[in-house]
């Protein structure tokens, strides 16, 4: 399929990563193992699957969103996959093909900026929605169902994009955001109310544009970024949208108030990088302290335009090579400690979402393998951020896994008290499975193999969603 897009984003087209076309809902499914009593609810994961050839200058970013999910603790497993029906979408199956060009197209190429809510999900004020990277409306989705009920702008309070990787705070139900713009500030942080209104957007200035992607949370801080990725217009031969890691431009950290929308940001500035996720903050004593896949050098061309091809290519300009991190940033004294915690290269850290901004000790993430072209995990690790101890869950040969979720059993008394979840697609056969991995035991494997009925091209983010948020008894 499209063979003659750019390399090497088109290699997101292909193999596992090849889009499926047809939405499925299944009740009958072998299950190797046995599926645990004591987990009920929801996982779905969002990600990208292009439902038409792509046009322009397409990252494996633009796909169309579509959300795969299996459904737990309600007699025998149901598996669903539905796209996500945004207006691009619409658009595109009234001309029954892609009409939009791909971010990495050069601008003027045509139509471009299509949400295509394929990048996060996140239970809020009563609602399942999923969210697109870039920033905009969120799209609200049924569940159990999964189907698009439409978009939602917190009750007409929300003015800027909400972008993915919004942080719940799971004791106040507040949701924190950003939104970037290609104009000042340039950077805008907001929080919604569990109540569906929007309660803070303020400007965070920048020296300029940036590329954005996560944020972080602690009880008393907002932790935005100002990675010195840059577009590039300038390399020779390009006819494409280029970035480049700047590093003569300081990266930095910035922390605001979550009680104070009037107090200015406070800097700190941290060795040249790029982050695309990181898995949990907290604050501990004067310090605030950010576990995260830092990445060195994250661009294919560096600034004196010398191509990187030995690493994984995220799509045609964002080059792989992040590892488990942490940064330390005093807040009373200004100074910052930085920790590369481990030499395996990972990517998709998640924790316990009851954990995500209080002190999370445990951090599970996906072992990359770094021999591929693409993006693929060969393994899952559970780092123990106390004591530094990894445990490893290797895939078979051949097989490759998505990130994990977290699933607490019900009745979880401590952190890593339920189940390790996810999706491991075999290369060779195209078929995918779920797997559930009790925590306390990660490394022996999984207790459930829940064979699906429609592969599962690699995706992006999950949630697990309890069956109390959708389900009366």
């Amino acid at each position: 399929m499209a063979d003659d897009l750019m390399e090497p984003a088109s290699e997101y087209l292909k193999g596992v990563f090849e889009p499926v076309r047809e939405e499925v809902t299944a009740r009958e499914m072998e299950i190797i193992g046995e599926v645990p009593r004591d987990l009920a609810g929801m996982f779905i994961q969002n990600g990208a699957n292009p439902r038409f050839r792509p046009g322009a200058g397409h990252s494996w970013f633009d796909g169309d969103g579509m959300v795969q999910g299996v459904e737990l603790g309600n007699g025998a497993p149901v598996f669903r996959s539905r796209f996500v029906k945004t207006q691009g979408l619409s658009d595109d199956m009234v001309a029954g093909q892609a009409t939009y060009i791909g971010s990495l197209a050069r601008p003027g190429a045509g139509k471009r900026h299509k949400n295509v809510a394929n990048t996060d999900l996140v239970f809020h004020a009563g609602k399942f929605l999923a969210l697109w990277w870039e920033g905009s409306l969120p799209h609200e989705l049924s569940l159990p169902g999964l189907e698009t009920k439409g978009t939602f702008d917190y009750n007409s309070t929300l003015t800027g994009g909400l972008t993915s990787h919004a942080k719940l705070d799971p004791k106040t139900g507040e949701l924190f955001f950003i939104s970037w713009q290609p104009r000042p500030p340039f950077l805008s942080v907001g929080i919604a109310s569990n109540e569906g209104k929007i309660t803070r957007f303020t400007g965070v200035p920048l020296p300029g544009p940036r590329v954005h992607h996560d944020m972080a949370l602690s009880d008393r801080f907002i932790c935005v970024f100002d990675f010195p990725m840059m577009m590039d217009f300038k390399r020779a031969g390009q006819d494409t949208l280029g970035f480049v890691l700047n590093d003569s431009v300081p990266a930095r950290m910035g922390l605001l108030d979550r009680r104070d929308a009037n107090a200015p940001a406070k800097w700190f500035d941290v060795a040249p990088c790029f982050m695309w996720h990181l898995s949990s903050a907290w604050d501990e004593g004067d310090e605030f302290v950010l576990v995260g896949a830092r990445i060195a050098d994250a661009t294919r061309f560096d600034r004196a335009g010398r191509a990187r091809d030995d690493l994984p290519l995220v799509d045609g300009e964002h080059r792989f090579d992040s590892h488990p991190y942490m940064w330390r940033l005093n807040v009373k004294t200004g100074k910052v400690t930085e920790q590369q915690l481990d030499d395996a290269y990972v990517e998709f850290p998640r924790v316990n979402d009851e954990n995500i901004c209080s002190g999370a000790r445990f951090s599970y993430m996906a072992g990359i393998d770094i021999t591929q072209r693409t993006l693929q995990a060969n393994a899952l690790y559970k780092y123990d951020l106390q004591s530094g101890k990894r445990d490893t869950l290797n895939f078979p040969d051949h097989h490759i896994g998505y990130e994990a979720s977290f699933a607490p059993r019900t009745g979880a008394v401590d952190e890593d008290d339920g189940y390790v979840i996810g999706y491991v697609t075999d290369k060779n056969s195209l078929t995918s499975e779920f797997w559930i991995t009790p925590s306390k035991s990660f490394a022996d494997g999984p207790v459930a193999r829940i064979k699906l009925p429609q592969k599962v091209p690699p995706k992006f983010h999950g949630r697990w969603v309890d069956e109390s948020r959708f389900r009366t008894r």
